[in-house]
């Protein structure tokens, strides 16, 4: 795929001591062997990997309680399967872990169960890392109406930056799920395009255990051409407590409702973006400030090449933005 070789061919390797200074780790690089890991003390830095059609328990597989680090750098995933949960990346260390995800690409990534490309969930600590950045998910999931979740992002100091989901099918959240614990974090730099599913909830921003203080904040996104069903009880946009959107689009999205919150006594607050449909549900407050529907299309277009470097290969989009 050219998105692949656009990673490999930009990769600019050797980050490991820039996220976790002088810590041992096992490396593994040019190898595109599967593996798993629940009971070892190792940490792992992945780079230069392509993962081709990995089955069982996709690519990476790891699950542990003692404390660990992850690096996932300039390495790909294509067509991985798991017959269990993450299709290419299961990784569930909330005990001590962290990961950093930097210019991965996942393409066709199927779970039986939930998150078709992969999940994040590490310790609730603000020095905890769980990084996403530079990368791209894509035409993950078998159908939408099988499956949930194409990425799961929970816990830790949350970094969700400069990515691009598109065209990923499943039942719910088929854009984003992530789960605040600790910290209040950003989701920045990020198309959500062309993703279909037949419930509700796209992009899911929520925090854990009731954490009212918690912000969450999505900033220049473009979120266009999302697709959930249309009853009463479908919305594209959900959160739980206060979120702050700001210079993003919504535009060519479907759904019954375009912005849901939880709670009464909490704030959906949206400024400088351009909104075509402003429909609201739910029992918190949601304002609207400095709102615009005219010009979406141009603006979103320059917005989905403004975002970075990485996202050059993301043409195949803009048939939502044309």
């Amino acid at each position: 795929m050219y998105q692949f070789n656009f990673i490999l061919k930009n990769a600019r390797k050797f980050s490991w001591s820039e996220y976790f200074g002088s810590k041992n780790k096992v490396t593994q690089t040019q190898n595109g062997a599967a593996f798993s890991d629940t009971s070892s003390s190792s940490s792992y830095y992945v780079y230069l990997c392509n993962f081709e059609s990995c089955t069982e328990k996709g690519a990476i597989y790891i699950e542990r309680s003692n404390e660990i680090c992850t690096l996932l750098e300039d390495s790909t995933f294509n067509h991985c399967k798991s017959t269990l949960e993450g299709g290419s990346v299961y990784y569930n260390c909330q005990s001590a872990g962290q990961i950093v995800q930097k210019r991965t690409g996942y393409y066709a990534s199927i779970s039986t169960n939930s998150y078709m490309a992969f999940i994040h969930t590490v310790k609730p600590a603000d020095l905890n890392k769980n990084y996403f950045i530079d990368s791209s998910v894509s035409n993950c999931g078998e159908s939408e109406g099988k499956g949930s979740l194409t990425l799961d992002i929970d816990y830790g100091d949350i970094c969700i930056q400069n990515n691009n989901i598109s065209n990923n099918i499943c039942n719910e959240y088929s854009s984003i799920r992530s789960i605040l614990w600790g910290e209040s974090r950003n989701c920045n730099f990020t198309t959500f395009i062309g993703n279909k599913q037949s419930r509700s909830q796209s992009l899911r921003f929520t925090v854990y255990n009731d954490e009212t203080s918690l912000i969450q904040t999505v900033s220049y996104c473009n979120v266009i051409g999302n697709k959930c069903g249309t009853n009463s009880n479908q919305v594209l946009f959900s959160c739980k407590y206060n979120t702050n959107i700001d210079h993003c689009v919504f535009f060519k999205n479907t759904a019954k409702w375009m912005f849901y919150i939880e709670y009464s006594d909490y704030k959906l607050t949206i400024t400088d973006s351009c909104i075509e449909t402003q429909s609201t549900t739910g029992i918190g407050t949601i304002t609207f400030t400095n709102i615009t529907k005219e010009n979406c299309i141009i603006d979103a277009k320059a917005f989905t090449f403004k975002i970075s470097y990485f996202l050059n290969f993301t043409e195949a989009s803009t048939e939502f933005i044309s």
